[in-house]
């Protein structure tokens, strides 16, 4: 039997990829979940800062939900940011902070600087021992900042991140969204048990105010600054703690082409950074966070980089290879199909690759069912799911590929990704 080129690959990665998940099942199985410590004293000061660009359609329900959050007003403050916005943004937010006069919400706004600079610009007048950022397109329920602040009684924990949720999910691409997050929760969860989380996410994510004021706070050059400040918390050895029962609940990108602009300036993002902060990878100063974590932002687009080009070689090959053969035959489809006979050679079968491929089957099951039993969820909350559920298993994963691919190609024409 030849042994192909993609062959080959293919035998590669399933090696790291079957080291990695049984690395993550011992840290599954092995190691102890964090207890909540419980609140003592008073309740500390708390700022929200909600940067906004163009979020006329979404910023009432966000600011609605700050309102409502259980906590005393005379301890809680929202600074909405407005970077720029050229639509009715401004106007809503200064007509809602006439109807709650008893609510201190304070309005800036500011030339269109990106997020980095509204949460900087917000962060200079803060004035609560704790901070939070609200991307203006998401909202929180109530119980969450009282789940939340209770993490903070451990001096090391310097960020906290909630449980997030793509908000009513009604269309194909929300659903596939929703089974993206709630997978991803999942993996926050196994980071989390050994300290190696590295994005704290725009979605009212909690930090301490000195902290991130002493390190300088937001990088404005970044266009993934959640991701960033992660790594920087990390490299100065804070705690980030992942918690599952406060949750924030965020609107999805409704279209493919939102979808993919998105995930690009994430993954383009992730890997901008951790090239920033190589000093990281393998340093085992920083534990497994340096050792685990950070090699494998790089590792997981490299891979799918090598095993989307080796794919498509394989596929043109054998593509040349069956045109060719026509053109032998002059196309003559219609024998052919007539001529066709099935036939199942079992020495020549590619079992190796039978045997990748429902591993990966299984290890997809049984983070799916893990994943929604961590979350609080049910695969069927938002409706019939068989369509949407078959897109996310067997097509999604092929988007993404696509997202890497252009990635690599900005990478080699060195062009730049843009805060979308």
């Amino acid at each position: 039997m030849i042994v192909q080129a993609f062959d080959v690959v293919l035998l590669a990665v399933y090696f790291i990829l079957l080291f990695l998940s049984l690395f993550w099942l011992l840290v599954f199985f092995t190691v102890q979940d964090d207890k909540k410590p419980q609140k003592t004293g008073p309740l500390p000061k708390f700022t929200v800062i909600v940067p906004a660009f163009n979020e006329e359609r979404a910023i009432i329900r966000t600011l609605q939900s700050l309102v409502l959050l259980d906590y005393p007003k005379e301890k809680k403050e929202i600074i909405v940011v407005n970077d720029g916005s050229t639509d009715a943004t401004q106007q809503l937010v200064e007509r809602f902070v006439a109807q709650h006069p008893n609510d201190a919400i304070v309005l800036l706004n500011q030339k269109n600087g990106g997020k980095g600079s509204a949460m900087n610009n917000g962060l200079r007048i803060a004035s609560g021992e704790y901070f939070a950022c609200l991307d203006a397109d998401s909202h929180v329920e109530p119980n969450a900042l009282r789940e939340m602040l209770p993490y903070f009684e451990n001096p090391t924990v310097g960020a906290v991140c909630p449980l997030l949720k793509v908000n009513k999910p009604g269309s194909l691409i929300e659903k596939v969204q929703w089974y993206e997050y709630v997978v991803n929760m999942f993996y926050k969860y196994l980071n989390a048990k050994i300290d190696c989380i590295h994005v704290t996410p725009g979605p009212f994510s909690i930090y301490r105010t000195d902290v991130i004021r002493g390190l300088g706070g937001y990088d404005e050059t970044t266009i993934t600054e959640d991701l960033e400040i992660a790594i920087r918390l990390q490299k100065h050895h804070y705690k980030i703690v992942q918690t599952f029962d406060a949750v924030v609940h965020t609107n999805a990108p409704k279209t493919w082409k939102h979808l993919f602009r998105q995930r690009v300036r994430w993954y383009r993002g992730s890997i901008d950074n951790s090239l920033k902060y190589k000093s990281l990878i393998l340093n085992r100063r920083y534990g497994d966070f340096g050792i685990i974590r950070m090699p494998t932002i790089l590792l997981s687009g490299i891979l799918t980089i090598i095993v989307t080009v080796f794919l498509f070689r394989d596929l043109a090959i054998k593509g040349i290879r069956d045109i060719k053969y026509l053109d032998a035959i002059n196309f003559d489809i219609l024998t052919l199909l007539r001529a066709w006979e099935f036939q199942l050679d079992l020495l020549n079968l590619p079992y190796f690759r039978y045997i990748i491929g429902l591993t990966l089957i299984g290890l997809g099951l049984f983070v799916m069912v893990y994943s929604y039993k961590i979350v609080g969820e049910k695969i069927t909350n938002h409706g019939r799911t068989a369509v949407s559920l078959f897109f996310y298993l067997f097509l999604y994963s092929f988007f993404l590929s696509m997202v890497w691919m252009y990635i690599a190609y900005e990478f080699t024409t060195q062009r730049r990704t843009r805060w979308a």
